[in-house]
Parts: structure tokens; C-alpha cells; sequence
């Protein structure tokens, strides 16, 4: 249970550091932080055939190529909404 309160916490952090990252705001390393953190997570939790961790993976692919490469806001605000519910969720349960 504690767990999962800290994962929430940890993606809501995530959200707000994604988000912030269209301003430019970020530094480059917290950023590889948060795609590091949600690779981790979706493969260590992708065996147990969850789609969330799926999509973890699917974000921090998009966080990495979006330090290499200009994302589209849209794209990046999606990343961040998914992260911010998901760890709103994960908070409430």
C-alpha cells in the first residue's frame, strides 16, 4: 500500500517535471531522471501484463527522444496528463 502512495507521488512529480519541460525549465538531467525512473518501472512491473506499464515505457521513450529531437507540446502535455492522473489514481486507491 505504501508503496504505491510512493509511485503516485513519484508520477505526480513526474507530470509536473514533463510539463515543466515545454518552458524550458528544466534542466536536462532531472529530465533523464523521470525517463530513467519510468523505464525502470514499466519493465519491472510489465510482467505482470499491465497496460500501464506499457505506457510508462511508451513515456519515457517519448521524454528521452524529446531531449534529442523537438516534440510537439500536444504530445508532451498528454505525456504529463497521463502521468498526473495515473498518479492521482494511484494516491486515492
Amino acid at each position: 500500500m505504501l508503496i504505491i502512495k510512493l509511485f503516485g507521488s513519484l508520477d505526480i512529480f513526474s507530470a509536473i517535471i514533463v510539463w515543466l519541460s515545454i518552458f524550458k525549465f528544466i534542466p536536462t538531467p532531472l529530465l533523464l531522471l523521470v525517463g530513467f525512473y519510468l523505464l525502470v518501472k514499466g519493465v519491472v512491473f510489465l510482467f505482470s501484463a499491465d497496460i500501464a506499464s506499457i505506457l510508462d515505457i511508451i513515456c519515457s521513450i517519448i521524454i528521452f527522444l524529446s531531449l534529442s529531437f523537438a516534440m510537439p507540446a500536444l504530445i508532451t502535455i498528454i505525456v504529463a496528463l497521463f502521468l498526473l492522473q495515473k498518479g492521482i489514481f494511484s494516491l486515492l486507491t
